[in-house]
């Protein structure tokens, strides 16, 4: 019997995320800001909303953390990973505490081994990272205090996980149907909250001359959204509103329900384009066999993007693709 359990665990600028061997998973923004005392809360609704949690930290108290953060916390003081030297900023602990305390839901004292992951730019921290994230974590909730000893650590270029994610099955084996896959040239193109990363691999060696980085992602979609509300309708929407938004594919305007592909379609065709030529510059696009498209970005710029890349392929759920090769990654090593 396995004395640990393996945990993927995805701490994105946008979205952190978390996958846990026996199933569970969770998905939540980024964002960490004081806890404030919240002086009423109907109970109109049934069930009352629950989403994200508060962590009880030594040092900076008591923390909304997630949605709570966004919804509750005072404008100013929400806190995201934005940092440069954010692999060693306690917001990393902080986050990755209450991935791991949303999953590990019936342990109080457990052991883990995680794989996780950077930015292609970022890579070269990945040695800090993984000691940052080992050792034991005391997490101390409004209603539970879990105890988890990080033993071992993983770290991977970031778009991997969403290689990974279609070429190993549920328990770490390589799929029958991807030997052609796993024998080509594939591009990875990860979209995700502020950055768009881009790897190759060839026979599944990753090529660090034909990997980078792009300052463009979700927060670029976001960015022109609220600029074509504001100045065509006079509309202003927080970002996790766009975000939502993204995910659904439509929003309300004037009470009406109006499709993103019709508000700002120009906008998406220029960012785009932008992905586009970094790609070129990385890869020699007609050698690839296949490019794999994953993060959030990929749900709301697909139909630009799908016209530029021949033989595209998408994971079956783009957003957590990277955290489920993670977990994968994590089986096929320890198991």
């Amino acid at each position: 019997m396995n004395d640990y359990l393996i945990v993927g665990l995805d701490v994105g600028y946008g979205q952190c995320k978390a996958m846990l061997e026996t199933g569970s998973s969770v998905c939540f923004p980024s964002l960490v800001a004081p806890a404030e005392f919240i002086r009423f809360q109907a109970d109109v609704v049934m069930p009352p909303v629950s989403d994200g949690l508060t962590l009880h930290d030594t040092c900076e108290g008591a923390l909304f953390i997630g949605e709570l953060a966004a919804r509750q916390g005072r404008p100013g003081a929400i806190r995201s990973p934005r940092d440069r030297d954010r692999v060693t900023d306690p917001i990393m602990t902080h986050l990755m505490d209450a991935a791991l305390a949303s999953v590990l839901t019936a342990q109080d004292d457990v052991h883990v081994n995680v794989v996780t992951g950077l930015p292609v730019d970022y890579f070269k921290d990945a040695h800090q990272l993984a000691e940052h994230l080992r050792g034991r974590h005391t997490i101390k909730l409004d209603n539970r205090t879990l105890t988890v000893d990080v033993q071992d650590v993983l770290v991977v270029p970031q778009p991997f996980g969403a290689l990974l994610s279609i070429l190993l099955d549920e328990q770490g084996r390589l799929m029958p149907d991807v030997g052609s896959l796993a024998e080509g040239r594939l591009g990875v193109l990860d979209i995700g909250t502020y950055t768009t990363d881009l790897i190759l691999v060839d026979r599944l060696e990753y090529i660090e001359a034909g990997s980078g980085s792009l300052e463009v992602g979700v927060s670029t979609v976001l960015e022109m959204l609220r600029k074509v509300l504001l100045d065509d309708h006079r509309i202003s929407y927080e970002a996790h509103q766009l975000e939502e938004a993204l995910r659904r594919g439509w929003l309300l305007v004037d009470g009406q329900r109006v499709t993103l592909n019709g508000l700002a379609s120009e906008h998406f065709g220029f960012i785009a384009q932008s992905i586009d030529a970094r790609a070129r510059t990385l890869w020699n696009i007609g050698t690839l066999s296949a490019v794999i498209f994953a993060g959030g970005g990929v749900l709301a710029l697909q139909p630009w993007l799908e016209p530029r890349f021949n033989r595209a392929i998408y994971p079956p759920d783009a957003v957590m693709a990277n955290v489920t090769g993670f977990l994968r990654y994590g089986l096929r090593r320890w198991r």
